[in-house]
């Protein structure tokens, strides 16, 4: 898969390392509302095992987003990029607002894709840091 091996590339160089540290701090400062979330969903599923794991994904899937001001950061570079481009390519007098709006229409959802799928492989790669951390085995005081 060209996408799955994009995205171990990136892990290997580090250019992942942002959404580790804003997988981390989700975790922490979401610690609570995601058991609570996990004891949610143990009802309703009525028996079916909803472990700490799949608590997180669920909850990242339902809040969906782990760092509304990084993904907004992450995305303005990209379309920093598209006007870095333009401008090199001699495309003249360049509109910034409307290389914006071209850039949301072609490429935001495949961006959002893409990120939503590097959340996804940083989340299987630090799973074991995540847990401790919702269980309270990080500094974090334990209820159980």
């Amino acid at each position: 898969m060209p996408e799955l091996e994009e995205l171990k590339t990136e892990w290997e160089s580090g250019r992942l390392s942002a959404i580790a540290r804003d997988l981390v701090e989700f975790v922490r400062n979401h610690r609570m509302d995601i058991l609570d979330y996990r004891e949610a969903h143990l009802k309703k599923l009525r028996g079916a095992q909803v472990t700490d794991d799949l608590a997180i994904r669920m909850y990242i899937l339902q809040v969906r987003s782990i760092s509304p001001q990084g993904e907004i950061r992450d995305q303005l570079k990209e379309i920093e990029q598209e006007v870095w481009y333009r401008g090199e390519r001699g495309e003249g007098q360049l509109d910034r607002q409307q290389i914006a709006r071209e850039w949301c229409m072609r490429h935001a959802p495949g961006w959002r894709d893409h990120r939503v799928m590097a959340i996804v492989y940083v989340l299987e790669k630090i799973k074991d840091q995540l847990l401790a951390i919702l269980r309270g085995e990080n500094g974090h005081s334990s209820s159980a």
